[in-house]
């Protein structure tokens, strides 16, 4: 027994049971989508934004271009001038040799605020704790190395006359904090004097205040006195939960005031900028490294909190990284290159003391903590950004609801494969979009609305599955049950007319653009002889078939059930070739056929694409073609003997080219022999006339009614004789 398609009423009561299930499911990610919030430490977020690093680095170029170098007190630099820390005298040196070498700005990611331990001064204390007044007068006429040190910060290397031997660039020094889970702050902080950042205390219209929050610090760090007339900056930042560096705080807040981060602090003094501003605007907040009307200001955007995006490029090969990371010891050597520190930003740096510097970048580098201030520098000065505004966490809820809601929508609507299908593909859209907003500078969290809509459909789709199985199921059992009752009810002919009826294929089939097929039965009994049947053998080929068995009534009913099947599903096994399935339908009839009866049939196979047909006959009148401005004439007759009579028979196949707006007509005896009250047969010349004067622009349907009436006018009530068939074929 065939599989019944459901009722509309019972799909309809799935849908319903999987779209409140999908609601119920939606309501659940959305819920658990703003508990997350807006986290970078959510574990798909971070790895899908991760790998969009690694699918789109940022170019960095050539390092001998690069705008900033990394000067490094390495394991080579210590091992030759002696374990860190140094002496500050030694520190002044390095400085002073950066200075000469035409450096911009000089940016210490050194933390300054002891007093040097091997400074003359220090020692004589020491001495005169013990005694030793004279060594201690000795120690004290050398001078204080730290004051050494402030000096050549502040004024450069001058010799014995006094004379300028080199200018002091500009430096940088780091202020950081402890922090502290309580509000009290203890230490010496806030006696620096106040940086050069304009924050305005309110922001404008959507883009809300700026919050660069201030931590609780249990200390604040800053240089020594005689040092805090350099420009100050932080060094603080964090990495996520999984060690990841993904983005940095560009403006912190400490004692109340705002200081940039080292990098973007050294750009702003290497540009000679007096001071630093933050803008708002609906998108966000922007950062000016000067006054705007200055054609040479930087600018970069942060984040309501004052969070930097960092936008990776790969550390590069080991000559780029040799380029990149200059050791402190190279600095003296007599054929060292200025080229690779003039006009630069430098940043200074100790490496090399284990891992308590040692970070993890989005590409899956192990870099040290200097390297996140170098990759800023380059984006600011190369203005490739990585933005995520403060609505694009909204963005991302909203797109979850919408994507669901249409999943829930579609999905029950939709074939099973075409479901499945959704899913994947709508996943793969979703990430193909985040990479070009990746590459575009804007950062979206698409990895969220993806797993959602995973999740919703995964629950809508099996559901509307279940329930349509359920929902087959109990039409099969109804449909079975209503059979047996009719039967038992009505008596075998009823039954085996219904059976018969419900076996032909739906009287109309239609594929947009390629065919349009109307079919019309009507048995002259409660059950004929005469069946008709249409079936894709493939995407492409349909196959067509109108045939009338010998004999009226139950007999030939069965044997038309049996010959139906057999042609059917030779069809089916065989496909398109024509003559095949001529062949082997007509031996396998002949073996089934105990009653020894017969069936002539007209058998076609019709290319969808290209519009060509081919025909066979079994002892069946040959089909008429024609169309707008075309006389309707029969078909060359390519015709063997009906099926079921002799096995392994050869049965010859016709071809004809149909075009647009031809129209093919197949018929049974029954048309042309419908007789009126007088016995005169309808015959072929009426069925030309019907087809030659129907009304231009009627469908395939609207044809077969047109020659149905034109035969029960013809035969004005008389008892018909036999069963009639017709179908009509129209090329659109």
């Amino acid at each position: 027994m065939r599989r019944v398609l459901p009722s509309r009423e019972r799909l309809g009561a799935a849908f319903r049971t999987s779209q409140i299930v999908g609601i119920s499911l939606l309501a659940l990610v959305l819920g658990v989508q703003v508990i997350l919030g807006d986290n970078e430490n959510v574990p798909w977020r971070h790895d899908v934004w991760d790998g969009l690093h690694k699918l789109a680095p940022r170019d960095r170029g050539d390092p001998a271009q690069s705008p900033v170098v990394t000067v490094a007190i390495d394991s080579e630099t210590m091992l030759t001038n002696g374990p860190w820390p140094w002496p500050r005298d030694k520190l002044a040196e390095l400085v002073n040799r950066i200075s000469g070498l035409g450096a911009s700005v000089i940016a210490f990611d050194i933390i300054l605020s002891n007093r040097d331990p091997q400074s003359p001064t220090v020692m004589a204390e020491e001495y005169r704790a013990y005694g030793r007044v004279d060594a201690a007068e000795a120690l004290e006429r050398v001078g204080d190395t730290d004051a050494f040190f402030a000096q050549i910060l502040r004024d450069g290397f001058r010799d014995e006359r006094g004379q300028m031997v080199v200018r002091a660039a500009p430096v940088v020094l780091p202020i950081t904090g402890i922090p502290d889970y309580t509000d009290e702050v203890k230490g010496q902080g806030c006696e620096f004097p106040p940086p050069a950042v304009d924050v305005p205390p309110e922001g404008l219209g959507l883009a809300r205040g700026f919050n660069a929050a201030e931590p609780a610090l249990s200390e604040f760090i800053e240089p020594r006195p005689g040092l805090q007339e350099a420009a100050l900056a932080a060094i603080n930042f964090n990495a996520s939960s999984d060690f990841v560096v993904r983005r940095v705080k560009a403006i912190q807040r400490m004692c109340g005031a705002h200081f940039l981060l080292l990098g973007a602090e050294a750009l702003r003094i290497g540009k000679g900028q007096f001071r630093s501003t933050v803008e708002t605007s609906a998108f966000g907040h922007r950062v000016d490294l000067g006054p705007m009307e200055d054609p040479e200001a930087l600018s970069f955007p942060v984040e309501l909190n004052g969070d930097f995006w960092l936008h990776f490029g790969e550390l590069g090969t080991a000559e780029e990284v040799a380029q990149r990371y200059i050791p402190a010891l190279s600095l003296f050597d007599p054929n060292f290159d200025a080229a690779q520190i003039a006009g630069k930003v430098v940043l200074l740096a100790v490496i090399d003391l284990g891992r308590i510097d040692e970070r993890k970048s989005p590409l899956g580098d192990t870099i040290w903590g200097i390297e996140a201030h170098a990759q800023m520098i380059e984006q600011i000065v190369a203005q490739d950004f990585l933005r995520r505004p403060w609505f694009m966490f909204y963005l991302e809820i909203l797109t979850t609801g919408v994507l669901c809601l249409m999943v829930i929508l579609l999905v029950p609507r939709a074939r099973p494969v075409q479901a499945l299908l959704m899913l994947p593909l709508g996943v793969l859209g979703l990430m193909t979009i985040s990479l070009v907003l990746f590459k575009s500078g804007v950062l979206i969290d698409l990895a969220s609305p993806a797993l959602a809509v995973t999740i919703v459909a995964g629950g809508v789709i099996g559901l509307t599955l279940i329930e349509r199985d359920r929902a087959r199921l109990k039409s099969e059992i109804a449909l079975q049950s209503e059979r047996a009752d009719r039967a038992f009810l009505q008596g075998e002919l009823d039954a085996a007319a219904r059976i018969q009826t419900e076996l032909l294929p739906p009287r109309r089939f239609q594929r947009a653009a390629q065919v349009d097929l109307a079919c019309y039965i009507d048995p002259a009994r409660t059950v004929g002889g005469d069946f008709y049947d249409h079936v894709l053998v493939d995407d492409r080929h349909l196959f067509f078939l109108v045939a009338d068995v010998s004999g009226k009534g139950a007999d030939a009913s069965q044997f038309m059930l049996l010959s139906k099947t057999l042609w059917k599903s030779t069809a089916l096994r065989l496909g398109p070739p024509l003559d095949e399935i001529q062949i082997q339908a007509n031996s396998e009839i002949t073996r089934e056929n105990t009653a020894t009866m017969f069936v002539t049939a007209l058998c076609g196979m019709l290319d969808l694409e290209t519009g060509k047909l081919l025909y066979s006959s079994a002892g069946h009148d040959a089909p008429y073609v024609f169309g707008e401005g075309k006389t309707p004439a029969q078909l060359d007759d390519f015709s063997g003997p009906p099926a079921g009579l002799v096995e392994g028979m050869e049965y010859p196949v016709g071809e004809r080219q149909l075009q647009s707006g031809d129209r093919l007509c197949v018929f049974t005896d029954g048309v042309t022999e419908a007789m009126d009250t007088d016995g005169i047969l309808f015959g072929l010349e009426r069925l030309e006339a019907a087809l030659g004067t129907a009304p231009p622009g009627l469908d395939s349907s609207a044809l077969v009614d047109h020659v149905v009436k034109r035969v029960q006018h013809f035969t004005k009530g008389a008892e018909q004789s036999d069963d009639l068939t017709l179908m009509v074929i129209s090329i659109p």
